[in-house]
């Protein structure tokens, strides 16, 4: 009998601070105010140290905004110190003024969250003027050779810009583009009707999205949250690349995890507080991540938790209900997903796609 494969964190995303210079409305975590008792430097280094042992290769610093927590700097040092990948998503607004510590700082990619043009992106990130303050920084740290991405939410406000944003993102210079749905969650699940995508436009998303991907410059990706089983999958998986890959499950806590800035633990930071799995303070990290018990709406995993449409489907062993945070946004469930590809566009295959 081959013993069941243990589970290893490669990619952690690290909420360093839940402080944030902006008020967006369509904020998944409500930044604004750090939390209460941040992990402090010293914490935060032991935190790095541990995830090194368990064996993570790349930490992706965020928030809030992770440029306003002032030891960034330490933190990453320490990062690429223990042999990890460093990497940061940031709103764009201290960019510019941080240009040479940011390049200073090696990081694998610097992922800038951009929402449209300057009449989208300004609107809803509820600041006049915020595209071009992100456009600067995008600018300075492109004239020190820093690798650009972005990233961005699709909602009601922007789903018909994705050409005017690729086109903007080319003209910058930047190299890679994700794009993911808005979730109601944070302030965007106050304005979930106005603001985020039906399952119904998702066929339409898509094909734009796979237009793009043949002929972009960029490395044009969808993001988990988007898909799953169209006959498109194995393109809209892979992105720009000419690998083909599909879904395969959602990974949170399989090879994935979150931290939050108060060292709390999930298997992916979009996932929501009933979620959570434990905290750095309490038990050390890879106490947490190796409990038997931990992870299990993943680990643990059989066709009888999916519900409704996705516990008849053929790839529900495989799919286990798409993206988890985007199932429990929208239904409450773990295995119940509505914004399905297969589901939305009639398609009566049943195996999946090479």
């Amino acid at each position: 009998m081959i013993p069941p494969r243990p589970w290893q964190p490669r990619f952690c995303v690290f909420e360093i601070t839940l402080a944030c210079n902006m008020n967006c409305y369509h904020c998944g975590s409500k930044a604004g105010r750090q939390r209460e008792n941040e992990l402090d430097t010293n914490e935060a280094l032991a935190l790095i140290g541990d995830l090194a042992g368990l064996g993570c290769r790349s930490i992706t610093l965020s928030g809030g905004e992770p440029l306003l927590r002032e030891d960034w700097p330490e933190l990453v040092a320490a990062i690429h110190r223990h042999g990890m990948r460093p990497e940061l998503i940031t709103n764009g607004l201290q960019t510019a003024e941080q240009a040479d510590a940011i390049a200073d700082a090696c990081f694998f990619a610097v992922t800038y969250s951009i929402d449209g043009p300057a009449d989208v992106h300004d609107s809803l990130r509820n600041m006049p003027g915020a595209l071009d303050r992100l456009l600067q920084g995008a600018t300075a740290l492109k004239q020190r050779s820093v690798r650009l991405g972005a990233v961005t939410q699709v909602n009601q406000r922007n789903f018909d810009r994705i050409d005017e944003i690729h086109n903007l993102l080319v003209d910058t210079g930047f190299e890679g583009w994700q794009v993911q749905l808005t979730l109601p969650y944070g302030r965007a699940k106050t304005r979930a009707q106005d603001l985020c995508l039906s399952p119904e436009a998702l066929p339409a998303l898509e094909k734009s999205l796979l237009k793009l991907m043949e002929r972009s410059p960029l490395f044009v990706q969808a993001a988990d949250n988007i898909g799953y089983f169209s006959r498109a999958e194995p393109q809209l998986r892979a992105g720009s690349q000419s690998r083909r890959r599909i879904w395969a499950g959602c990974q949170a806590g399989l090879n994935v995890i979150g931290i939050t800035s108060d060292g709390t633990v999930r298997g992916c930071l979009s996932l929501p507080d009933h979620l959570d799995e434990g905290s750095c303070r309490e038990r050390p990290v890879a106490q947490i991540w190796n409990d038997p018990a931990g992870f299990a709406y993943n680990r643990r995993f059989t066709v009888n938790d999916l519900d409704g449409f996705c516990r008849d489907c053929p790839f529900g062993q495989l799919c286990r209900a798409g993206c988890t945070a985007l199932s429990v946004a929208t239904s409450g469930l773990t295995g119940h997903n509505a914004h399905c590809l297969h589901r939305l566009t009639g398609a009566n295959h049943t195996e999946a796609p090479e």
